[in-house]
C-alpha cells in the first residue's frame, strides 16, 4: 500500500496518521524512540505492508507486473493501489476525498518536526504538491510511475508498464476490491498494530 492507503487506514487519529506516513523511514527498533502514538502508527505501517505481501490478491498483482517491472513489482502494485483506492473511494469511505486529503495534510504539517530524514527535508514540497492527488488521476498516476522507475533506475519501461495496467485495469481493480476489504477489516478488527 503506498501514501493513500497508509494514511486512510489511520482512521483520523493524528499520532497513529505521522507513525503510518513515516513507517518506511523507520528501521529496526527506531519506532521505540517515539511517542506512543506514534509507535503504534509505526508498527500498523509494518502489519500492513506484511499483510498485503502476503495477500493472494496482491501476490497476483505483483505476478501480473514482473515480467515489465521484475523486483518492484511490489512496490509498483502498492502505486497503482492507491490509484484504485481513489477510483473507488466512495465504496470505501464516507468523507470526500478531498476533505480526507486537506485533514492528512492539517495532521501531518502540524507534526512534521517528528518526521525523520529525508522525509522531513522533502515535506514542504510533498505538501505544497498536495502529495495525495498525485495518484487521482492516469496522467498523474503515470507520472509517479515514471519518476519512481526513474529516481530508483528501474530497467522497466514506464510507458510499457502504464499501458499493461491501464489495458487490465479492470482485473487489477476487481483484485484490489477483494483485497482490501480484508485488510479495512484486519485493521479494525483484529489488531494489526502490533
Amino acid at each position: 500500500m503506498n501514501h493513500i492507503a497508509h494514511c486512510f487506514l489511520s482512521f483520523d487519529d493524528p499520532e497513529v496518521l505521522l507513525g503510518n506516513f513515516i513507517g518506511d523511514f523507520i528501521k529496526g527498533r527506531q519506532w521505540a524512540g517515539y511517542p506512543s502514538g506514534i509507535q503504534k502508527g509505526i508498527l500498523l505501517h509494518r502489519n500492513i505492508d506484511a499483510f498485503t505481501d502476503a495477500h493472494w490478491g496482491s501476490l497476483e498483482g505483483v505476478r501480473q507486473l514482473r515480467p515489465i517491472a521484475g523486483r518492484y513489482a511490489s512496490p509498483i502494485l502498492d502505486i497503482l493501489y492507491d490509484h484504485l483506492l481513489y477510483r473507488n473511494w466512495a465504496v470505501y469511505s464516507t468523507d470526500i476525498f478531498d476533505v480526507f486529503a486537506q485533514t492528512v495534510f492539517v495532521n501531518l504539517d502540524a507534526q512534521h518536526t517528528n518526521m525523520p530524514e529525508p522525509l522531513f527535508s522533502r515535506w514542504p514540497r510533498m505538501l505544497e504538491g498536495r502529495f495525495l492527488y498525485a495518484y487521482t488521476t492516469p496522467e498523474a498516476l503515470d507520472s509517479v510511475l515514471r519518476g519512481f522507475i526513474a529516481r530508483y533506475s528501474i530497467p522497466a519501461d514506464a510507458d510499457a508498464l502504464s499501458a499493461y495496467f491501464w489495458d487490465h485495469i479492470d482485473v487489477f481493480e476487481k483484485n484490489f476490491n477483494l483485497f482490501f476489504p480484508e485488510m479495512v477489516l484486519a485493521v479494525q478488527q483484529k489488531g494489526l498494530t502490533g
